[in-house]
């Protein structure tokens, strides 16, 4: 990708990651694609089971952050949303977690629905 287009994507959202909202350096900026490119499934698998393959287009690129783009990998925005809910579930069982529970260093919540930064944005 050429500088300019990632000064674009950097830009779109102030310097700030799409999902999270923290801010990142352009040089530690990572460039997601929304609708993945490829997600690791056949043409013919991926039309089967109605699944979008995304483009190499400034429309289908979001600035992220390391933690962010890794997490998300090939998902697309809703299976990224499930996929840290989920997380929820794999913290209760962890021992650690708990006995801090049982301290009151962690407190529990209720669950809420994720709202990325770039759609809190519209």
């Amino acid at each position: 990708m050429n500088k300019k287009t990632r000064k674009i994507v950097y830009e779109k959202y102030g310097g700030r990651c799409a999902y999270c909202g923290q801010p990142i350096e352009m040089k530690d900026m990572q460039v997601d694609h929304i609708v993945p490119i490829a997600r690791g499934h056949s043409d013919a698998l991926m039309k089967a089971n109605n699944i979008e393959r995304g483009t190499e287009n400034i429309d289908n690129y979001n600035p992220a952050c390391r933690a962010c783009n890794f997490r998300k990998g090939m998902l697309d925005i809703e299976e990224f949303r499930e996929a840290l809910m989920h997380g929820i579930d794999v913290l209760e069982r962890n021992f650690t977690y708990r006995l801090m529970m049982r301290y009151g260093l962690i407190v529990k919540r209720e669950p809420r629905t994720i709202k990325f930064f770039f759609e809190a944005l519209r």
